[in-house]
């Protein structure tokens, strides 16, 4: 489930452009002018011109008064992996069972860059200013489910990842110094959980555990998340952590199954 490392000759970079182009659509607002979609991609106007015709042609792209957005049909891209019949739709009751027992959000995430993206979530509350589900995405280094994800990553990825980046302003308790970050990560490490606390959004809380694969290999992270007004840090430790490592084993000994299951089938 990593990033693969492959000889030049084998990059194909129109389908690189491509893919972009339907990543920068999707992380906008609003709808994105050509120009606009050429800078986000740091491509000529030309370049990023074919890209959103090809894409319209395909369906996957609407075009009105020179502005772009992706169209319904990106959705079918995702469909293997969130479909009814996909790993995380088969955890999903664990996930709302969870969300349930606290009447707070409940997700699963995974890591994709310096972004986490909710492959399960049950919101029984909104304690964010966006209203978020499955295929949304949010800064890992601000959210205890990024923060724990981040942790488990190989110092020489990690120093990838965080290599040259700025990291945006969020809640006033955001660390956004590489080094301070790197800091925090190790101690999430140790503790094997991480906490947000004011990171995010002011007054946002959560806490979250890893979800790993038979070799130990983290693929996901497990979180629920409040609001201060109606749990404090030190609630999430002491009386959401155990039931949410329990919930989280349980995903394991699943994801486990499917991928046995899968495997099998070959």
């Amino acid at each position: 489930m990593g990033t693969v490392t492959i000889q030049k000759q084998d990059f194909a970079q129109t389908l690189a452009r491509g893919l972009s182009c339907l990543e920068v659509l999707a992380g906008a607002a609003l709808p994105l002018t050509c120009t606009e979609v050429a800078k986000a991609m740091n491509v000529s106007r030309a370049a990023a011109r074919r890209v959103l015709l090809t894409l319209q042609h395909l369906g996957y792209t609407s075009e009105e008064r020179g502005v772009y957005a992706s169209s319904p049909k990106v959705l079918s891209l995702g469909r293997s992996v969130l479909g009814k019949n996909s790993l995380w739709s088969t955890v999903a009751p664990e996930v709302i069972a969870l969300s349930n027992q606290f009447n707070e959000p409940c997700s699963i995430s995974v890591l994709e860059g310096l972004d986490i993206l909710f492959v399960s979530r049950d919101s029984a509350r909104r304690i964010y200013s966006a209203r978020l589900g499955v295929g949304d995405r949010l800064p890992a280094y601000c959210s205890a489910s990024g923060k724990m994800l981040l942790s488990l990553l190989p110092e020489k990825d990690l120093t990838t990842v965080l290599s040259g980046v700025t990291l945006p302003s969020r809640g006033p308790a955001a660390l956004r110094d590489v080094r301070a970050l790197k800091a925090a990560l190790r101690r999430v490490r140790a503790a094997d959980f991480a906490l947000a606390v004011d990171e995010m959004e002011e007054g946002t809380i959560s806490i979250g555990v890893p979800i790993r694969e038979c070799d130990g290999r983290a693929i996901a992270a497990m979180s629920v998340a409040s609001h201060r007004s109606r749990r404090s840090p030190a609630y999430l430790k002491k009386s959401v952590l155990p039931p949410l490592r329990a919930a989280a084993t349980r995903v394991e000994a699943i994801v486990r199954d499917f991928q046995d299951r899968k495997w099998t089938a070959f």
